[in-house]
């Protein structure tokens, strides 16, 4: 299939995937779906992620008339990567790539794809984040820690969810995944303060973080009990769709605006911590709302709230209980490339590293009693 795809513009679209269907059994259909955007697939999915869903997926293809190439992520999101992705994909004359797998996997092969200018599909098989359907790939280096969020020319052009596939993954996947997109509401609200003529689509995003966090306080308790029973039901696929697809809207439509909030600067400044590599993005950024809410001092009652249902998700909300280090010159090392990272939006409260670092040791003092919470920690998966 000659190359007939070409991104519409060099200018960032605020918009979702072109195509989206999240539904039990999606994935024996993949091949149909994919046939319309190309016919030589390049596959660039973990081990895991592959063992879940290769028989299915490679039989679909087939029946499609595709052609592929299977190639095996390892590591971070990282220019090198991108680049490895990008040449398997050239050598084997690939016209779309297929990202299999969770966030560093799907964003690694989004960002190889926009490079080849061909099409990217994602194939989430945990919904530890919403990379699956963002014009977006968070950056690393190859030691872990945090680069830059590379912004996209557009969305992947199809997402497949088979909730049957996240169904059989460890929860705690789907509890990062909660804790990641409810940030979209703290960080926004925020935000949105700040903004003296918000545009329609940063009117329409804040409404839809709103709708968000409602969706989740409803759905995603039910959701977790589901995935730990390994049951497909409507909480479920309702938790998949918020996390999933209306967090990656929300954060097209907010591009520019809404998109990094206090919370996700602490998360970027924890990767200076080699120990918390292993702590899964959501769970970070769970954290990071925590400290967001002490730095803006919001209501006892509010933040008594969100600590409780934070703590239903796992989360006890200090470096101690997340098995990470957290002396002074750790803490202030934390808060001064939260403080200075370049992507935080403008807030309604002055931020720098004294007022970060003294949230975080207030957090110590009232929740590091508790004991170390192993199941947050990924080596234990």
């Amino acid at each position: 299939m000659d190359n007939r795809y070409k991104h519409p513009a060099p200018t960032y679209l605020r918009s979702g995937p072109a195509q989206y269907a999240n539904r039990e059994g999606v994935l024996d259909e993949a091949g149909e779906y994919v046939a319309p955007w190309g016919d030589r697939a390049l596959i660039s999915s973990g081990r895991n992620a592959l063992a879940a869903t290769e028989e299915r997926l490679l039989k679909s293809l087939a029946r499609s008339g595709i052609t592929w190439r299977e190639y095996l992520f390892t590591g971070e999101c990282c220019p090198e990567n991108i680049s490895k992705i990008k040449k398997q994909a050239e050598d084997f004359g690939g016209d779309v790539v297929i990202g299999v797998g969770g966030g560093k996997s799907l964003d690694t092969a989004k960002a190889a794809a926009t490079e080849l200018c061909i099409p990217a599909i994602c194939i989430p098989t945990i919904a530890a984040t919403c990379a699956a359907t963002t014009a977006l790939s968070v950056i690393y280096d190859e030691r872990g820690i945090f680069q830059k969020a590379l912004v996209l020319p557009n969305s992947p052009s199809l997402v497949l969810v088979d909730p049957g596939i996240i169904a059989n993954a460890p929860d705690l996947y789907l509890r990062s995944g909660i804790l990641d997109s409810i940030s979209k509401w703290y960080e926004g609200r925020s935000l949105y303060q700040r903004i003296r003529n918000p545009s329609v689509q940063t009117c329409a995003a804040i409404r839809l973080a709103e709708v968000l966090y409602e969706g989740l306080r409803r759905h995603a308790l039910d959701a977790v009990r589901l995935i730990s029973q390994r049951k497909v039901e409507d909480s479920l696929i309702q938790t998949l769709d918020l996390i999933l697809y209306l967090t990656g809207l929300i954060q097209s439509l907010g591009r520019g605006t809404l998109l990094t909030g206090l919370a996700h600067c602490i998360h970027n400044g924890m990767t200076l911590l080699k120990e918390s590599h292993r702590v899964l993005h959501g769970i970070k950024v769970g954290y990071g709302i925590i400290v967001q809410l002490s730095v803006e001092k919001c209501p006892k009652q509010e933040f008594d709230e969100v600590v409780s249902f934070f703590r239903q998700l796992g989360l006890e909300p200090s470096l101690k209980a997340l098995n990470l280090p957290c002396g002074r010159h750790i803490v202030m090392r934390i808060a001064e490339k939260a403080a200075n990272d370049p992507d935080m939006g403008p807030l309604a409260y002055p931020v720098n590293k004294e007022l970060i670092a003294s949230a975080m040791e207030e957090l110590e003092r009232k929740f590091s009693f508790f004991a170390s919470n192993r199941e947050l920690d990924t080596s234990c998966v």
